[in-house]
This record gives structure tokens, C-alpha cells and sequence, in this order.
């Protein structure tokens, strides 16, 4: 496999998640990330199911994701005016149940650890590369940078973000001779909301650690949680007409949205305004939550990955997972298909991507639904999902309608299936078991 060589484009959590299954995998790859830096604290955290954690267990990682990230054992419910709906153990049973936790870590921390971990990261992976063209032919493909110098690869995996240069310049690829001329828009993600993410030292302030906090209201819906010794925050509000495209946000662009949410309750007995002024504010983001599913996610040599390809809203904080499982089928693909012959041809190849696609289309579609669902009903879109909520609310039932639903999904989720290891269990046994030492 020494030359098959897999060009990764952005190095997000996505992008470094499929570098460690390659590095697994023996097989040779480049990260290429556009920002300036690839661990980068802006706020944003992540809620890592169990999933998540038992692929980082099976990556060895188990340990150091341990020690960065805080259990979440709660979700409580109020309003956005402080009013109590409901709370119960929702993640701490559901861990239970998969015998991995569910863990609060900052997507910093989070990039920190799969970062330093990946064999060879300080040449493997490139900071500062922006790309302008994707060129797929039949012996390869090359990526074309800003400062003038090419990149040769065999297959690029896009896994660069909502507002990915691959989806964009997969267009043009169906002008060559592997197109089929029938490619969709360039951007099918829709902006519905604008959220600040943020993160607040909380030393003297009496916030549970294990608890994550949701407040519900008319257009609006907060996400808080304690990871050591911070809280970290996101408040998403309804915009009046949808966007699309890149936009980028001013200071003071953040501090009017700030003073707008200053009343919000986003955690038991705390609003807005108590929190922001404690924030780093360099490391607070004010930004569009994108929402979408693309329709074509392979082109020729070119396959896309994470938030390139589905993008849902932070509420059901299913993103980070989603992306991960995504990219260890796409890998257990690709490994399967080289063992056959080193150097795969597009036709080969397209019949990686087509089972590819086939495996996961279904679970992201069924994803980016119900995140959309539940975003609107958390931000009350009108009185009638008001009084459901509420209603809902005072049955107790939180807790049996989160494992119902999310328990056959979540033990269904694959590994890695070359990769050995002890896996843990609960009582809900995982439904794809850990390869073992001959696999």
C-alpha cells in the first residue's frame, strides 16, 4: 500500500479521525487544514456519546480523552426565563447501558488529543494550505494550493467543513472525462439560526459538574455544560430569513448578540449576563448554524466527509460522532479494497464510495432530521410546540424516551474492523463486536 497515498483535507476533528484510521490501516496519507493553526480553542464543545469514546478506546486514546473531558451524567430542562421543565440521567444511563461514558471535552481539547497522538503529525499534517483546484484523473489525483505548489495523491478525502472548497469545486469535475455532467448545487447547507459559543471560568460559582443544561423559548435555545474547571455555552437564536455562505462576524457583531441574550437563563440559576463577562472573549465565536444533507458525495477520486457532506445544528450534539463513524466505514472500505489491489482504479474505487454511501446516507439522513426537528421544537416555533413541550415535560418520561430512541441507534454504531481490542459492555450489547486478533 506504500503507493496509495489518501490526501485529507481539513484537519477537524473529522479530518484527524480518518488520519488516525488510515494511520491504523498502514496506509499513507497528508492533512491539509487552511487555518493557521490545527489546535484551535473557539469555544465550541463537544458531546462525545459512547460511540465516540469507544472508537477513541479503540484508537488507544481512551485514557487521554479521560483526563481533558468531564462524565455528563444529566440533562435538565428549564426555560429561557429560568422556569423548570424536567431533568433526569439521561447520558449517565445510557453509559450505563453501552458501558462507555458520555463526555463533555472541548473541541480544542479534543483536536489536542488526536493531534499530538497521530504518528508523524508535525509532517503529516500541514497548516496554511488553501486550496483553489481538485484534479482527478485516472492514475490519481492532485490538489492545487494557493502558493502555487500541487499535491499528489491517490483519493482525496474532503473533510473540510460546512463550507467545503471540495463540494464547491466538485462542479467542475464533472466537465472531465470521469463526469457525468448531472452534479448538484454547490451548497446545499442552509444557515436557520445564529449561535455564540463560548467559555467561561466559573471558579466560586455553584454549577454541577455532569449536568447539561437546555433552556427552551420563543426562538432560542441554549446548550451548557461544566468540563473542569469552565462552562462552556452555546445560544442559538432563530434568524427571521435563512442564509447562506460564508459570513464572518465582528466583535461587535458578538457583543450586541451578547447584550440581546443577557436575560436568557443558561443554566440553573444563572443568566447570560452573569456569564459573558467572564468569557475569553478571543476564544468566543459568533456564527451561523448551517443545516443540510448533500445529495452526491463522491466524484471520481474525490469522496467528502463530516460537515462537508451532513450538517445538522449543535442541539442534538450528534456532529463530532456522526463524522467518526462516518469515517471508519469509509476506511474499513478502503482497506478491504486495497487488500486487493494496491492501486484501485476510479471504477474500484466508485465501488468503495457507492458501499460507502449506502452504509451511511441512511443513518445521516435520519441524523439531519431529527436534528432539525428537535432544533425547532426546542426553540418553541410557535405557541402549540410551546404547550407540547410543557406537556411533555410533566410526564417524567425523558428518560425512557431518550433510551428508547436513542439506544437501538447508538449500539448499532461500527468500529474499526482491523483493529483489535477490549471493547466494554453494558447490558445493551454492541451490535458490531470488537474485531480480535486474527481479524
Amino acid at each position: 500500500m506504500s503507493e496509495f497515498r489518501v490526501i485529507i483535507l481539513g484537519a477537524g476533528p473529522a479530518g484527524l479521525f480518518a488520519a488516525h484510521a488510515l494511520a491504523a490501516a498502514n496506509i499513507d496519507f497528508v492533512v491539509l487544514e487552511r487555518q493557521p493553526e490545527i489546535v484551535r480553542y473557539r469555544g465550541a464543545f463537544i458531546v462525545a456519546w459512547p460511540p465516540l469514546v469507544r472508537l477513541m478506546d479503540q484508537l488507544g486514546l481512551y485514557k487521554q480523552m479521560l483526563e481533558l473531558s468531564t462524565p455528563i451524567i444529566t440533562k435538565t430542562h428549564f426555560t429561557t426565563t429560568g422556569e423548570p421543565l424536567c431533568s433526569a440521567p439521561v447520558f449517565g444511563a445510557i453509559g450505563d447501558e453501552l458501558g462507555y461514558p458520555s463526555l463533555g471535552i472541548s473541541r480544542g481539547d479534543l483536536l489536542k488529543v488526536l493531534y499530538e497522538s497521530l504518528p508523524d503529525h508535525e509532517t503529516k499534517v500541514k497548516a496554511n494550505m488553501d486550496i483553489v483546484n481538485i484534479e482527478t484523473r485516472e492514475d490519481g489525483v492532485r490538489v492545487y494550493l494557493d502558493d502555487q505548489t500541487v499535491v499528489d495523491g491517490s483519493v482525496v478525502i474532503a473533510a473540510d467543513g460546512v463550507h467545503s472548497s471540495a463540494r464547491e469545486l466538485i462542479q467542475g469535475l464533472g466537465m472531465g472525462v470521469f463526469g457525468s455532467g448531472n452534479l448538484e448545487p454547490a451548497s446545499p447547507m442552509i444557515a436557520g439560526y445564529l449561535s455564540l459559543f463560548g467559555r467561561a471560568p466559573i471558579a466560586g460559582k455553584d454549577i454541577a459538574l455532569g449536568d447539561f443544561a437546555e433552556s427552551h423559548g420563543p426562538g432560542v435555545v441554549s446548550q451548557s455544560t461544566r468540563v473542569k474547571d469552565a462552562m462552556y455555552f452555546t445560544i442559538i437564536k432563530r434568524l427571521d430569513e435563512p442564509a447562506t455562505g460564508k459570513h464572518w462576524f465582528t466583535t461587535e457583531d458578538t457583543d450586541k448578540f451578547a447584550q440581546e441574550m443577557a436575560d436568557v437563563t443558561i443554566f440553573p440559576g444563572f443568566k447570560f449576563g452573569e456569564i459573558w463577562p467572564l468569557c475569553d472573549k478571543d476564544t468566543a465565536k459568533l456564527t451561523y448554524q448551517e443545516e443540510g444533507l448533500a445529495k452526491k458525495w463522491y466524484h471520481g477520486r474525490v469522496v467528502l466527509l463530516g460537515d462537508a457532506v451532513h450538517k445538522m445544528t449543535s442541539v442534538n450534539g450528534s456532529g463530532a460522532m456522526t463524522a467518526a463513524l462516518s469515517a471508519v466505514v469509509l476506511v474499513n472500505n478502503l482497506r478491504a479494497a486495497l487488500q486487493k489491489n494496491p492501486n484501485p482504479t476510479v471504477s474500484e474505487l466508485r465501488g468503495v464510495f457507492v458501499k460507502y454511501v449506502a452504509m451511511r446516507m441512511p443513518v445521516a439522513t435520519a441524523m439531519v432530521e431529527f436534528g432539525a426537528l428537535l432544533t425547532r421544537f426546542v426553540t418553541w416555533t410557535d405557541k402549540g410546540i410551546e404547550a407540547w413541550d410543557r406537556q411533555e415535560s410533566t410526564k417524567g418520561s425523558m428518560l425512557e424516551q431518550a433510551k428508547g430512541r436513542l439506544l437501538p441507534l447508538l449500539s448499532q454504531s461500527p468500529v474499526l474492523d482491523f483493529v483489535p481490542f477490549e471493547s466494554k459492555y453494558g447490558p445493551t450489547r454492541w451490535g458490531v463486536a470488537s474485531p480480535d486478533a486474527t481479524s
